[in-house]
């Protein structure tokens, strides 16, 4: 196989594909197991996403690339700052889209939202929570400049949205 074809953009998309599959697994295991995504996941991920981009569209590729990447991390950083998610998984978010673009990321939390608010809902039957999360939830809405937060630390349930991140971009990998 000569050098040409093999960076022939079906090569390149092979391995973008490739990549995402291996990000995404190993988020799942290390959220689900150490409840932690690390930067040598996220970090290489995004370098690989836009050197990806640009051999799949030169200067146009690694804009899209960019542009992928600065949209998962914007979906997620708000969430972020009000401490309701990790940092890997906005890093995580940003990755994939520095694999697969703008639009990809976009589908991703789409079906991120989907997956999260069913495994939070889960989450909530399993430990006896839904009806008084639903209270507080009524309590807020009618009152919302009275509502305190009153859960200490470790009161908190820790859910592993990492994993429905990783799940959310499978789903779009294989729909979108």
């Amino acid at each position: 196989m000569s050098p040409d074809h093999f960076f022939h953009v079906s090569n390149i998309n092979l391995a973008t594909n490739l990549i995402l599959v291996l990000l995404v697994l190993t988020s799942f295991i290390t959220d689900t197991t150490k409840n932690k995504i690390y930067n040598i996941q996220t970090y290489p991920s995004m370098a690989l996403g836009l050197i990806l981009g640009y051999a799949t569209g030169g200067g146009h590729g690694i804009l899209m690339s960019f542009f992928g990447l600065l949209t998962g991390l914007a979906l997620l950083f708000i969430i972020f700052l009000a401490g309701g998610i990790g940092a890997g998984d906005v890093k995580l978010l940003g990755a994939i889209g520095a694999l697969k673009g703008a639009v990809f990321v976009l589908w991703t939390m789409f079906y991120t939202g989907l997956i999260g608010g069913l495994m939070a809902f889960a989450l909530l039957i399993w430990k006896g929570k839904l009806l008084s999360t639903f209270k507080n939830l009524f309590t807020f809405l009618r009152h919302p400049l009275k509502a305190q937060g009153n859960q200490k630390p470790e009161e908190r349930m820790y859910l592993p949205y990492g994993v429905a991140i990783s799940l959310g971009s499978m789903w779009a990998l294989f729909t979108v």
